[in-house]
């Protein structure tokens, strides 16, 4: 078994397990709003990547993580906490999560050798770079592309 390989799988499956709670608390609280068609894909393609992430960590013969670990535990806190905001800063928080989401996929990239740094540069990689490009499009949208966000702007 290469530990290394586990070891970087794991770390990117508890991303992706953080992410698909994330977008469950921001759908919850959206009820139809027009962007849900969006974060619903992104979502699905949360969920897709974790259980290829799974997949490539079982072949490898290790344990997949079950849980986000706790940086998934403090950005649902901070999802929970923008939540009794609004949804737009829900959005925001979500949009940086994004960020952190490629940060860390580009860090391990980096160091990545063998079967499964193909895996996360041709299949994975992708998807988490549209999914940040969709989600910076709704903030970007709510904000009419200003930046720092503007207070109070909410139509899109």
């Amino acid at each position: 078994m290469d530990k290394q390989a586990v070891e970087d799988l794991n770390f990117l499956l508890k991303d992706e397990l953080a992410a698909v709670t994330a977008y469950r608390q921001v759908l919850n609280k959206l009820n139809g709003d027009n962007r849900t068609a969006v974060l619903n894909e992104s979502l699905k393609s949360h969920r897709e990547r974790a259980a290829k992430l799974k997949n490539a960590i079982i072949k490898l013969g290790g344990d997949a993580v079950a849980d986000t670990g706790l940086g998934g535990k403090i950005a649902k806190l901070v999802m929970e906490g923008a939540a009794a905001v609004n949804v737009e800063v829900m959005l925001a928080a979500l949009t940086e999560d994004e960020l952190s989401w490629s940060s860390d996929y580009e860090w391990r990239l980096v160091s990545m050798h063998g079967d499964h740094r193909d895996l996360v540069k041709t299949d994975l990689w992708p998807q988490q770079q549209k999914t940040d490009e969709d989600i910076r499009a709704i903030e970007n949208s709510i904000n009419k592309g200003l930046w720092p966000a503007t207070p109070g702007t909410k139509d899109i």
